[in-house]
């Protein structure tokens, strides 16, 4: 009888924690939590930040950036034609076109903003120079010739999953950890304004 309950206790815990990836087709927006590992090559340092993301598919996005001590960092918008974002700790506020160098102010590499949506919906990356794969039906890695950037998703389970962006200056690894098919707080959520006294710059 022990036997017979520690077997089925057991066959219950790896169950739950061999639960099948999330296809996320028919998702249209969404709402995810994740922690970041960003690593500076070229300086050899690296830090863990906390992210919030918003996304509505083919439309907009939202990240906010907040510190493990639980500071903000940084907020972020994102349409088709705007970037906009707010750098807390340099009192800077950033918009622009949506390019693959508009976050050189954040970021050591070359990364376009509405590329979050590609990451977050497991969307291919289709730009100019990129070409991607697949493991079986998941999205499992694309690469840009252009940039020598590689994106790869790995270790799916459920909800969760880790998204890795590399390049010779920095890495960034997401690991996702929490997903709800619905936007947060949609009121105002994709406005993002330059705070009093902050320094307005135009990204290149």
């Amino acid at each position: 009888m022990k036997h017979t309950l520690f077997m089925a206790i057991f066959i219950l815990l790896v169950s739950g924690c061999t639960s099948a990836p999330k296809k996320l087709d028919n998702v249209k927006e969404g709402h995810w939590k994740a922690k970041a590992l960003i690593k500076d090559l070229e300086q050899s340092r690296s830090y863990i930040v906390n992210l919030n993301l918003n996304a509505v598919r083919d439309d907009r996005a939202r990240m906010d950036v907040v510190s493990t001590l639980g500071t903000g960092v940084a907020s972020l918008v994102v349409d088709p034609q705007e970037v906009r974002y707010v750098l807390f700790d340099q009192k800077k506020f950033y918009a622009g076109a949506p390019t693959a160098d508009a976050m050189r102010p954040i970021l050591a590499i070359p990364f376009n903003p509405r590329w979050l949506h590609n990451i977050l919906f497991d969307e291919e990356l289709t730009d100019k120079g990129w070409s991607c794969t697949r493991d079986g039906e998941f999205l499992s890695e694309c690469k840009d010739s252009v940039n020598n950037l590689k994106v790869s998703w790995s270790a799916r389970q459920g909800e969760k999953k880790t998204v890795l962006i590399e390049h010779a200056k920095a890495s960034v690894q997401i690991n996702v950890q929490a997903f709800q098919p619905k936007v947060e707080d949609r009121k105002n959520l994709f406005v993002l304004e330059a705070p009093n006294g902050y320094q307005k710059l135009r990204v290149r």
